[in-house]
């Protein structure tokens, strides 16, 4: 997955009507868009996505699955990309 497939899935999570996928959604799509300013590195991005899976977790009573697989493969994906740059 790369970073447009990455942003585009998260478009759609932000778009779902889902407040609380959505506001999760908005804020690793602000965290990307910091990482692509050069406002923090690599490695803090990396963090910051293992912060977010861990939090992930937690929603997992949420009844929308769907969303929370799809979010958890934005995130895999952004470690992926932070782990290789």
């Amino acid at each position: 997955m790369n970073l447009d497939q990455i942003q585009h899935s998260l478009a759609e999570i932000a778009n779902s009507g889902d407040p609380t996928f959505a506001q999760f959604a908005a804020q690793i799509q602000s965290i990307i868009e910091h990482a692509k300013t050069g406002k923090m590195s690599n490695e803090e991005v990396a963090e910051i996505m293992q912060d977010a899976q861990r939090q992930l977790h937690i929603l997992e009573d949420m009844s929308n699955l769907a969303l929370k697989e799809k979010l958890n493969t934005a995130i895999n994906g952004i470690l992926a990309i932070a782990k290789v740059l």
